[in-house]
């Protein structure tokens, strides 16, 4: 038994056209493109088929008939209905059986055209339908620049060994002095100097008792304060 159905929302809404059309012609329609070419004439180049088209025209009756094909239903039902999925958008399922082919595609509706007529409260109706092929948009990531700075932020530092520059000798080692027959502290502290009485210094540094100033041994080596050095 033919019988043409629509549904929308998995089978939550739809319903049987109630009264089958007298035809249900398709169209497939090739998408070629014609070039001319010098001394060949016009030539096709062949493209990807367009989306199928199809259309019928019937009518929702008045009454119950006995040659409706669903249980009676006031017209206004089916053409609200076909209104609100044109005007949500809705893609809807399309089937078609019973025939020398059968349909059962996901369609658009294109154009829905009832018409009042006088003489009967019948509606005669138009739709058209075309063929819906699912696609969807892939939503881009753009990596924004203080994201990048934390990805940068977060990786650890490198730790560069730093070679330690050579220390100075905080402590310079004095100069000696070998004393010689006649030597003093005061001569030496002299010599260095430029003033005997620095002598003290001398003699606090060599650990020299006052007395042992006047018994101070030939060859004795005596340190010199560093600042003595460094000032000549």
């Amino acid at each position: 038994m033919i019988g043409i159905y629509l549904s929308a929302k998995n089978d939550t809404e739809g319903f049987r056209i109630p009264v089958n059309p007298p035809e249900l012609p398709f169209k497939n329609t090739a998408d070629g493109e014609e070039f001319s070419i010098a001394k060949k004439g016009t030539v096709n180049v062949p493209k990807p088929m367009k989306l199928t088209e199809f259309a019928f025209s019937s009518f929702f009756p008045a009454d119950d008939t006995h040659y409706a094909e669903t249980q009676f239903r006031e017209p206004q039902i089916y053409i609200d209905q076909i209104n609100k999925w044109m005007a949500a958008e809705t893609v809807i399922r399309f089937i078609y059986v019973g025939g020398s082919f059968s349909v059962n595609e996901l369609v658009t509706i294109e154009s829905f055209e009832p018409k009042d007529q006088f003489g009967t409260e019948d509606v005669d109706y138009t739709i058209s339908f075309k063929k819906h092929v699912p696609f969807g948009f892939r939503k881009m990531e753009v990596v924004k620049k203080s994201a990048a700075k934390k990805v940068a932020a977060t990786k650890q530092p490198v730790t560069v060994a730093k070679k330690e520059a050579p220390r100075d000798n905080p402590k310079p080692v004095p100069q000696t002095y070998s004393l010689v027959k006649g030597d003093s502290l005061w001569k030496i502290a002299q010599k260095y100097t430029g003033n005997g009485a620095n002598y003290k210094a001398l003699q606090s540094l060599n650990g020299i008792k006052d007395s042992e100033l006047r018994k101070l041994p030939i060859g004795l080596k005596v340190k010199i304060p560093p600042e003595w050095t460094a000032k000549k």
